[in-house]
């Protein structure tokens, strides 16, 4: 065996070695996660139920005449 293909060699091995490491000690996540992840995000920024508008209320009378959501 020549010297170079014993350090090829060497390399090789030391790169399959430090491949298996990395690839199991990286830290598992659920497939779930993202999803929840997600979801407490779209909730934090959700309006809270008490100041859902009603459309009920939302009928022109004279006494509101003169304001609009631009004023």
């Amino acid at each position: 065996m020549t010297p170079l293909a014993f350090l090829g060699l060497a390399a090789a091995i030391t790169l399959l070695g430090s491949l298996f490491l990395v690839v199991g000690s990286r830290k598992r996540t659920p497939w779930e996660s993202s999803i929840n992840s997600f979801r407490k995000r779209l909730e934090a920024i959700a309006p809270a139920e008490h100041q859902i508008a009603d459309s009920s209320d939302d009928t022109w009378t004279p006494s509101n005449r003169g304001h609009s959501a631009g004023t």
